[in-house]
């Protein structure tokens, strides 16, 4: 499993598509964390059940970072905001390689 991070419509889903041609693609991970979180799913679950669809095969997860700027006044902002970070950590220390995209072009940071 490898992971594309950065910030909104930074181009991730293209760099990823262009240096994984071969690979499935978990997109907005990010999302898919705010709607498990608003189901009322924990954190602990939500990761594993992202570790459990990516396990099999060549896949590549991609996410916005989104720990980079205001804290939400919002309590359930503030804890999405957490929960993905922490997720995004975890699956960083699983991933065979770390990308970051800024402005379209990706560097590897593992």
């Amino acid at each position: 499993m490898n992971l594309v991070i950065g910030g909104s419509y930074q181009g991730k889903t293209e760099y990823a598509i262009n240096t994984f041609p071969n690979a499935r693609f978990f997109n907005q991970a990010h999302l898919f964390i705010k709607k498990r979180l608003s189901e009322g799913r924990s954190q602990a679950e939500i990761l594993a059940e992202i570790l459990e669809t990516t396990s099999d095969g060549d896949w590549v997860i991609i996410a916005d970072e989104i720990g980079n700027g205001v804290v939400p006044l919002d309590a359930f902002d503030r804890n999405y905001r957490e929960c993905a970070g922490r997720i995004l950590i975890e699956l960083a220390k699983n991933a065979t390689e770390v990308h970051r995209v800024i402005v379209g072009s990706g560097q590897r940071i593992k």
